[in-house]
């Protein structure tokens, strides 16, 4: 197998403008899928120490995730957080340099030795900082002490112990299954702000505008995890096509597959519908805040029934939204 190469080049990330490689670096060092309170805490002692040594504060991260290439992890071929909105979020707690590695089979052959010496080192590492679970290296063979013993005692390597919420420890996959039960509520409590899908309305049917409730089709913008089918109360913020926030509208959207119209195996869609909205939304970005899980989808045995309870629906969605915003 041909060997990843570890040499600086073949690094997405620098250091900022103005910075210099001799001033050093605080790093933060994780996959941090979806950026959750655990891992704000990670990135936020790194920047912390950073501040304190006058170090730089950045942190390393791998695209895509290391069990999707290894075939160990069909459930993380999703996504809580794109590599963009990740980097963006780190960015906001105060990291100033981000290193991307591009995960390939290659590369889970290092040995934690070879990660240390070839890469962390010539990065200018003076400090690093891990969670309590970190591990690197050819089959996860390193870990914190073996980073401390091949930094040769010139890197300072701090771990942060796991943080918890209502007494169970805050984890991706815990989000994950939160998502799964449609709890979003919670999911958003763990990641420390609500839980968003970006993407693009492309056209549909258009058979909500028919039953009196038009829907933005939306189709994501990356392998998002998506939350329980069923009816949510929601956010909906429309983007520029540089993605900037523009607007933001309160809506309800059903994530599901549509039994009352769609025969059993059809795709799976997400249709929200924008409350005091009249516009083209085709071809706009848009980015969904899930708020709460209001109900399972199910199959209505007529359109009557169906559009009754759709205007149940956006009458609780709207009651939600507007008093808990």
């Amino acid at each position: 197998m041909e060997r990843f190469d570890l040499s600086i080049a073949n690094v997405t990330g620098a250091l900022p403008e103005g910075a210099r490689k001799e001033q050093g670096i605080s790093l933060a060092i994780g996959f941090f899928d979806g950026v959750h309170l655990g891992h704000q805490e990670v990135v936020r002692q790194a920047v912390a120490l950073a501040r304190e040594q006058g170090l730089v504060p950045a942190v390393m991260t791998f695209d895509p995730h290391p069990r999707v290439v290894l075939g160990h992890g069909s459930q993380y071929q999703t996504v809580l957080t794109p590599l963009a909105d990740k980097l963006s979020l780190l960015s906001k707690l105060g990291v100033e340099a981000a290193y991307v590695i591009q995960f390939e089979r290659s590369f889970s052959e290092v040995t934690a030795e070879e990660f240390v010496k070839t890469l962390i080192n010539p990065l200018g590492v003076k400090a690093t900082t891990v969670g309590f679970d970190f591990s690197f290296g050819h089959r996860g063979e390193g870990n914190a002490d073996t980073l401390r013993l091949h930094g040769n005692g010139e890197i300072q390597v701090q771990v942060v112990s796991p943080v918890f919420l209502e007494d169970d420890k805050v984890s991706s996959t815990r989000i994950r299954d939160r998502l799964a039960e449609g709890e979003s509520l919670e999911a958003s409590a763990l990641l420390g702000r609500p839980y968003v899908i970006k993407g693009l309305v492309v056209h549909g049917d258009a058979r909500g505008r028919l039953l009196g409730y038009p829907t933005a089709n939306l189709l994501p913008e990356q392998p998002y995890v998506i939350p329980r089918s069923g009816v949510y109360a929601i956010y909906i913020d429309l983007l520029s096509d540089s993605g900037e926030f523009e607007s933001r509208y309160n809506g309800v959207l059903n994530v599901g597959y549509r039994p009352t119209f769609d025969a059993p195996g059809g795709a799976l869609r997400l249709e929200a519908h924008l409350f005091d909205f009249g516009g083209d939304l085709y071809g706009r970005q848009l980015a969904l805040t899930f708020h709460t899980f209001l109900r399972a989808e199910k199959k209505f045995d007529s359109i009557e029934q169906l559009v009754a309870q759709i205007s149940l629906d956006a009458a609780q969605a709207k009651e939600i939204v507007s008093v808990q915003r």
